[in-house]
């Protein structure tokens, strides 16, 4: 359940933050959730399943800033703070022209307006979402511990209520 719930704010970050472009990254989120959640010799892990290119889209990368090479116009770096940043490669060009021809409205050429936006990309940089980070906190983390020392003290006393009756039973 807290896996769900995780999953389930992450995806609606992501809507908020108008970073749900194609819903692929949004789809992954739920795809393997039945097989997440193991538990062997009485430990319990879970895994969120997600594109590669998750922690891009939660941190954000920073651009190279300067001009455009198409307009010339400048172009600054909008996020000091991610740890991912482009250096030379642009963003691949045929992702970007499939999103134009998928989600812009028909006005001029695809493949200029997909030149466009991979050079504001590159040269501007994506800003964080912190789809992810912002609802796998430490505190969540904690909370979770703390729900299942609780629902294992629960267990251990519901079981041994049963011994003590079993017990008393055989007396």
């Amino acid at each position: 359940l807290w896996i769900n719930v995780r999953i389930r704010r992450m995806q609606q970050k992501l809507a908020q933050e108008g970073s749900n472009n194609s819903g692929a990254l949004r789809q992954s989120l739920a795809a393997n959730f039945n097989d997440s959640v193991d538990e062997k010799g009485g430990i319990i892990s879970g895994l969120i399943i997600a594109k590669d290119y998750w922690a891009f889209v939660d941190e954000g990368v920073r651009g190279v800033g300067g001009n455009s090479d198409i307009t010339n116009n400048a172009m600054p770096n909008q996020n000091a703070t991610s740890p991912f940043k482009y250096d030379n490669k642009k963003p691949p060009l045929s992702d970007i022209l499939r999103w134009v021809k998928t989600k812009l409205p028909a006005k001029g050429s695809d493949y200029f307006s997909a030149l466009n936006i991979r050079e504001g990309i590159f040269r501007k940089g994506t800003k964080p979402t912190f789809f992810a980070s912002d609802v796998l906190t430490e505190q969540a983390i904690n909370e979770l511990n703390e729900e299942i020392a609780e629902t294992l003290l629960q267990d251990i006393a519901n079981q041994s209520g049963s011994v003590d009756q079993l017990l008393q039973g055989r007396s």
